[in-house]
């Protein structure tokens, strides 16, 4: 049954971080010229710069200026995978310290932290949507609840390093504040996932060869 509960998460992660339909995934110059197209989507996007601007904020020292972080961010916001679904998953953070590195990497984590927890949303309410009618005892099912709760850590763990697409910053008095966004590839993602969940499942049983082989399909 452990085998049964391991193949059924990793079909619901599937189900929730590939939508399904037929649609051509596009790739980046597709949506870059999908934008200049919508005149209305490309205005937005420089007047959210704008807006970010008047409130203080300029571009970190070497990277692009931050109209054009924006409208790089929403070009990748239109990208669509195979499937159809949004290919990439936005999460954001900031944070405010008298150091500028202080201030930097309490941002990045902020942010892994806010994209870890979308990641667990949506892992979240596909098993509560499923395990329901899922048949599986109620100890299986404390199993995959203790899974679940502690989800949000795990992923965080694993995500590793993080690449802004938008990174900003300002002053406020005699501190500083970081502002990062992250637009996160489902397909990544979805490894991620997997990799924890397998990793999990099998600190969940004992360190039986033959059993770990069931477990992973060997």
């Amino acid at each position: 049954m452990k085998k049964i509960i391991y193949t059924t998460i990793i079909g619901i992660l599937i189900t929730v971080l590939l939508p399904q339909g037929a649609v051509c995934q596009t790739t980046y110059k597709e949506a870059q010229k999908t934008l200049k197209k919508d005149k209305k989507a490309l205005k937005v996007a420089r007047k959210d710069s704008k807006r970010w601007e008047k409130e203080g904020y300029i571009n970190l020292p070497g990277n692009l200026a931050l109209d054009k972080q924006f409208e790089r961010a929403m070009v990748m916001q239109l990208m669509v995978d195979e499937d159809g679904g949004t290919r990439y998953i936005s999460a954001n953070g900031s944070a405010i310290a008298g150091s500028e590195g202080v201030a930097q990497a309490n941002a990045i984590d902020n942010t892994r932290v806010s994209l870890a927890g979308q990641l667990q949303a949506k892992v979240t309410a596909l098993i509560s949507n499923n395990k329901a009618n899922s048949g599986f005892t109620a100890t299986e099912l404390e199993t995959i609840d203790e899974f679940v709760s502690k989800a949000k850590t795990l992923i965080q763990n694993e995500i590793g390093p993080i690449d802004p697409v938008i990174e900003m910053m300002r002053r406020v008095d005699d501190k500083f504040e970081y502002r990062f966004v992250v637009l996160y590839d489902i397909y990544v993602a979805r490894e991620l996932t997997k990799k924890i969940i397998e990793k999990e499942m099998i600190q969940s049983i004992s360190n039986n060869e033959d059993e770990l082989n069931k477990l992973l399909g060997l």
